[in-house]
């Protein structure tokens, strides 16, 4: 007689198939004792029975077993083969035309050709529905009560909180820029501007992202900022570790859940020359970022969200195009763009570089990586696409400081380009500082401070 063996494992875990290597080397002892001939194996590797996903090998087997092509099924329990009573009521079809007979290494014979063959395949697949769903509720039990006691095992790692062990701890550094973004937002900030902050410094989100206004908003909210734990929307208390006090927790809440609050998206539309570009010069302040605003009297100022000095905006951004224009009007301007890169193999990096990234998709779909190790080298390669994009568009003059540097009039080409353009080119050329000064001090030109990048 021709058998097909089949052989599933809901998780693999290891990713070494170990449990299904061992059904299919008991079945075949099986096949051996009785003398059948092992015509095909099929194997669903990390594949449930109970989710309706599909099962590509069970479905080829429904197909070879309908075409006639073997004559006993093996597999190492029933419910390795079928767990919902729509699987076995495929097999009673086929059954029904066909004399099939199942066979287990570790439960009763089948032959769902006769009424108790029938009712026998029905009651086992009752039992593991069952089962099924007891795990299910077991496992939600077991959740509650790890939230309840503070061990709630996340998914994905909240900002400003990690694990150590089953105890939850509070990151110090991560939780500084929630203080930091509390008080920003609690004196009138917007969420908008705490994203840009968070972005300009370099500070990203668990998975490595930049912020986003919902992100940001995701992160204030999070009850377990105030040291509550919440679970599948249900609170558990204040005993886990806290980095906001609950009144401003509550005031940060009401703040943001104020239906009167402009809920529309921010504009991404840039208004102003070097918002988010000049840093604060005082020691203290650690290259804070300045953005722009209006003072009390109205006029537009760069101002330091740490030490909150000011500079007037309309006076930094001439000193800093003054500076620009001279410096792209030289006959050397080009040498800013001097670059021995070699663009071809650079290209060829980008398209190497894209079909690894593509091929993620196919390594997690077979299991070869997971989901988390898929997500940071598709991180990583989607990084290194964008230098290397950056590097063939300034060899080959497509940014806007190569426009300008290579312009007849400098002046004349930035009158033409847009504010977006001559940022990136601001951003690309040089860093710029607002040295203190101190009160009442008139504006000199010489408290901007220009520092010329390496190319």
């Amino acid at each position: 007689m021709r058998a097909a063996i089949y052989a599933r494992q809901s998780l693999d875990k290891s990713g070494d198939s170990l449990a299904v290597s061992r059904q299919v080397a008991e079945c075949r002892e099986l096949a051996e004792r009785n003398g059948w001939e092992v015509a095909e194996v099929y194997q669903d590797n990390d594949r449930s029975a109970t989710n309706g996903k599909p099962r590509p090998e069970f479905a080829r087997l429904l197909e070879d077993l309908r075409a006639g092509r073997h004559d006993v099924l093996i597999c190492w329990h029933t419910d390795r083969l079928y767990r919902r009573l729509r699987d076995l009521v495929d097999l009673v079809e086929l059954a029904e035309r066909r004399s099939i007979k199942i066979a287990t290494v570790r439960a009763s014979d089948l032959d769902l050709s006769t009424p108790a063959g029938r009712m026998v395949a029905s009651l086992l697949g009752s039992v593991a529905s069952y089962e099924v769903q007891q795990k299910a509720a077991r496992q939600i039990a077991a959740n509650r009560q790890r939230a309840q006691n503070g061990l709630v095992l996340w998914a994905r790692r909240p900002f400003g909180f990690d694990r150590d062990g089953t105890s939850v701890k509070v990151v110090k550094g991560e939780a500084a820029e929630i203080r930091k973004a509390a008080k920003a937002v609690l004196s009138g900030a917007t969420l908008a501007s705490v994203a840009a902050d968070l972005n300009a410094r370099g500070v990203t989100t668990t998975l490595g992202k930049p912020w986003t206004v919902t992100a940001v908003r995701r992160v204030l909210l999070n009850p377990r900022t105030a040291g509550r734990v919440v679970s599948k929307g249900e609170d558990y208390g204040g005993d886990a570790p806290a980095i906001l006090d609950p009144e401003t927790a509550d005031r940060l809440g009401a703040l943001l859940r104020d239906p009167a609050r402009k809920a529309a998206p921010p504009s991404t539309e840039v208004k102003y020359l070097l918002s988010g570009l000049v840093r604060c010069g005082r020691e203290s302040c650690d290259d804070a970022v300045m953005y722009a605003t209006s003072n009390a009297k109205g006029v537009t100022v760069y101002r330091c969200r740490t030490c909150y000095g000011t500079r007037r905006l309309d006076l930094v951004d001439a000193v800093v195009m003054g500076v620009l224009v001279e410096r792209l009007s030289r006959p050397d301007a080009l040498d800013l763009l001097a670059t021995d890169v070699d663009v071809t193999d650079l290209r060829e990096k980008v398209v190497d570089a894209r079909q690894r990234r593509d091929a993620l998709a196919g390594m997690l779909a077979d299991g070869l990586l997971s989901p988390d190790a898929a997500r940071t080298q598709a991180r990583r390669l989607t990084d290194l696409i964008d230098q290397l994009e950056r590097q063939i568009a300034d060899a080959t003059g497509a940014d806007p400081l190569a426009v300008l540097a290579q312009a007849s009039d400098v002046a004349a080409a930035v009158e033409r380009m847009s504010l977006r353009e001559l940022r990136e080119a601001i951003r690309t050329l040089m860093n710029v500082r607002i040295l203190p000064s101190g009160k009442g001090v008139r504006f000199d030109p010489r408290h901007v401070a220009l520092e010329w990048r390496e190319r």
